[in-house]
Formats: C-alpha cells, structure tokens, sequence
C-alpha cells in the first residue's frame, strides 16, 4: 500500500469511530485524544484527516454541521430539553451558541435560528 492508500484507509477508520462514538460532540474534543482513541499517534491521524480537510478542528466542525442539519430536519426532534441556546450548542460539541452560529455561518451562510426558520420551521 502507498501512503496515500494508507492515509485513506487510516481516515475510514478514523471516521467509523468519530461517528459511531460522536466524538465530534465533546467540547474541546483533541487531535491527541482521537488518535489515542484509534490507537495511532497524533502525527498519523493529523495526515489522515488532513488528506481529507484542511485540519482536525475543519473535520470536527463539519461533523458538528451535519448532525445540527441532521436535527433538524428530524421533526420528532425534541427542541425543549434545552434550557438555553447555550445548553444547546454544547449539545453539539460548541462551547457557546456564539462559536455555533460562527461556524455555521461559514458552512452554511446562516446563523441556528436563520437556519431553522428558512428550512425547518
């Protein structure tokens, strides 16, 4: 196997798990943490990723979009439990409602509530 082969399969593997354990949805969540969690070392499991997105902070940022997009258009999704926007956007791996809409902003062009008002509301 070349090492680009070796990146994209290391990246599967890398991906299996960050979804099935929803990694991307601890606040704060590491590089060194991942890889640890993979059982690779850091320098690996950046390549991998970086053969895919720009960085590890990129990778996490876009699983955090897809499964707010995700939530969304689930109508049985319970919106309630959530005391606040704050409680909500650590729901999703945010630190605040403010790095939410930040990085929502870049990926989709909307804030949370512009996002739920045009498509899901």
């Amino acid at each position: 196997m070349n090492t680009a082969e070796e990146y994209e399969w290391l990246f599967a593997i890398i991906d299996s798990k960050v979804n099935k354990l929803e990694i991307y949805r601890r606040v704060g969540v590491t590089l060194p943490e991942v890889a640890d969690i993979i059982g690779t070392n850091r320098t690996y499991a950046s390549r991998a990723i970086c053969s895919r997105y720009r960085n590890f902070r990129d990778y996490i940022n876009t699983l955090r979009v897809e499964k707010v997009l995700e939530d969304m258009s689930d109508p049985d999704f319970d919106y309630a439990r959530f005391q606040d926007v704050d409680e909500m956007a650590d729901y999703y791996g945010f630190r605040s409602i403010r790095s939410m809409d930040r990085i929502l902003v870049m990926e989709t062009g909307y804030t949370y509530s512009k996002l739920r008002k045009k498509y899901f509301l």
